[in-house]
């Protein structure tokens, strides 16, 4: 069981992955969303992510709670994306 500080230093830690990402990455997240909601509306599971390469900027929805990364993948959560939407 996870107590109270460790979700807030998790949340703190989250917060700060938009200080890694480069406007590029961002830009590309926010696309893969935007394009999944236009093309699947009536779908009621949102994604948990992003999960992009850093290496070839391929990049795909991730639904799983807890995402599984290939080396060189970077995960941008759903709260970023929809932030840098609205």
């Amino acid at each position: 069981m996870v107590n109270t500080t460790q979700k807030r230093r998790v949340k703190y830690a989250g917060s700060n992955i938009a200080l890694l990402l480069t406007p590029y990455l961002q830009k590309l997240a926010k696309l893969l969303y935007r394009t999944y909601l236009e093309t699947h509306p009536s779908q009621v599971r949102l994604p948990q992510g992003v999960a992009i390469s850093l290496i070839s900027y391929r990049a795909g929805l991730i639904f799983s709670q807890k995402p599984i990364l290939l080396p060189g993948e970077f995960f941008v959560p759903l709260e970023l994306i929809e932030s840098k939407i609205y």
